[in-house]
């Protein structure tokens, strides 16, 4: 079971510090803005929606009155909201340009989180230099099928529990284990499901680099038959209906739903580590990080397949367990970019050999950059703090936070940020105005359940809002809370409509 590449490469003693030079620093901070302009930036869009509405909230408590909990769920498990706001308060700067300095911060310091690690898997300069831009390019890379990307164009607590839980790994590598552990702290306190599977990652590598791989093998299987135990203890617990539905709607959290493209999204990475396991012979480090990947990534995908299905208990689907590929994928992209710089940027290779190294790098930023075009197409590519709004629905958001009071309560089609042209725009985040809960915060239910009444009650009024008639609208609207609505310009009412634009209308609910 154990091979001599496989048990400690250095004496226990032997722990190592290497400091990052000042070139190495410029050239973060030249990578930095490239990767700004080729991923984009969408401050309001998406999961960003979500934290900016906690923000808002915990600087200004009388924002959000009837849909806090909805708004303030995940600043309980994270300091992330908490220190934005604070920051906020202090500083009376915008929130705009406060978010887009902390996204810069947070693409800097993943890169740096990126060369760091490189720097400890590869030995030659052109390899590392490779394994950062790989990373840079594919910084929005799609997680599977998990909804998630390696880093996202905007801020979240992800933001920077991605490049904490990767300085973490280094630590566990130069074998710093107190730095490691204040890392994954660190990293628990921002985001604390996405640091456990970081910290899942670290202990199998813990257990490999000290010669003991056959314990990783068990953690493993200890791994997936506590995830047993839980399926058969919980398989008849009652379940809200609502809470059924929206762990149910949730796509990505019943891996059996998944297309044959997302399923590949898990088999193609376990493959590449299996190759490096079996083939890689002159850098024992770089084949216990695939072991590890390969571990991890086997147990979460048999927990996920075998324990989280419509038909039983859904307590495992809030654990996420194919999250722990997050991890998987940021360490692949390293590795991967170091060994294509072995294979391209080696002595008896020539100029051309490094133009299709540049060509390739070129081409994964550019399918980057227009996967992220088509991802937002209504919006414009990178939104700048203080720039008017391209998007249409986003101009409307605007003029509800200009021209509407304050405790105003909006009703809407709850599933607005999936229409087309809406790009994923957060109603809250961008008007400052509450809105009953909609398809977006079924997010949120999923893991809080016991709102799951409370989102159902706000959110079935709504359901169909573009096609009833104004006496439809008051009678379900009102006893919800609604005093506004916003409607698509394609539906019919005779309500006050003080704005109107191509794709949106704002009325007044009389």
């Amino acid at each position: 079971m154990t091979t001599p590449d496989l048990v400690a490469h250095r004496p226990l003693s032997s722990t190592r510090t290497i400091v990052i030079s000042q070139s190495a620093l410029l050239w973060i901070a030249v990578l930095t803005p490239i990767a700004l302009f080729v991923h984009g930036y969408h401050p309001f869009a998406d999961d960003a929606g979500i934290y900016v509405s906690g923000i808002r909230k915990l600087a200004d408590p009388g924002l959000y009155r009837p849909d806090a909990p909805f708004v303030l769920a995940h600043t309980h498990l994270s300091l992330f909201a908490h220190v934005a706001a604070l920051t906020l308060r202090i500083t009376r700067l915008p929130l705009e340009f406060i978010l887009f300095a902390t996204h810069l911060a947070s693409i800097f310091l993943y890169l740096l989180a990126c060369w760091t690690l490189a720097e400890r898997v590869f030995p030659l300069l052109t390899q590392r230099w490779c394994a950062v831009a790989l990373a840079a390019a594919c910084f929005t890379l799609p997680v599977a099928g998990t909804s998630l990307a390696l880093m996202d164009p905007y801020v979240t607590a992800r933001s920077f529990s991605t490049p904490i839980a990767l300085l973490a790994l280094a630590s566990a590598i130069d074998r710093r284990w107190s730095r490691c552990v204040v890392l994954l702290l660190a990293g628990a306190i921002l985001h604390p499901l996405m640091t456990a599977y970081a910290a899942a990652f670290i202990l199998l590598f813990f257990l490999v680099d000290f010669g003991i791989p056959r314990a990783a093998f068990l953690v493993c299987m200890h791994a997936v038959t506590a995830a047993a135990l839980v399926y058969f203890l919980t398989r008849h617990l009652p379940e809200m209906p609502a809470y059924r539905e929206a762990v149910l709607s949730r796509r990505y959290l019943i891996p059996g739903r998944w297309t044959a493209m997302e399923d590949l999204g898990l088999g193609m990475p376990m493959i590449l580590f299996a190759l490096a396991v079996s083939r890689q012979k002159t850098n024992p480090l770089l084949r216990k990080l695939s072991l590890c990947a390969c571990l991890l990534g086997i147990s979460a995908t048999l927990i996920a397949f075998v324990f989280i299905h419509p038909a039983g208990s859904l307590v495992l689907a809030r654990l996420e367990p194919l999250r722990a590929f997050h991890m998987i994928y940021a360490v692949g992209a390293i590795l991967l970019g170091g060994l294509l710089g072995s294979v391209f940027f080696s002595s008896h290779h020539g100029l051309r050999a490094r133009g299709m190294a540049l060509a390739l790098l070129s081409v994964v930023a550019a399918v980057s950059y227009l996967a992220q075009r088509g991802a937002y197409p209504a919006s414009a590519h990178v939104e700048l703090p203080g720039s008017y709004p391209k998007n249409p629905w986003q101009q409307a958001f605007l003029w509800i936070r200009a021209n509407t009071p304050s405790d105003a309560v909006f009703a809407a089609n709850p599933d607005l940020v999936f229409i087309t042209g809406e790009d994923a725009q957060g109603f809250r985040a961008t008007a400052e105005r509450s809105l009953l809960a909609d398809d977006k915060d079924e997010g949120v239910v999923v893991v809080f359940p016991y709102l799951a009444g409370v989102w159902a009650k706000q959110r079935d009024p709504q359901e169909g809002i573009d096609t009833m008639t104004d006496a439809e609208r008051i009678a379900r609207l009102r006893p919800a809370g609604a005093d506004w609505v916003l409607l698509a310009r394609s539906a019919e009412t005779s309500m006050p409509c003080p704005y109107r634009n191509s794709v949106a209308q704002v009325c007044r609910l009389q």
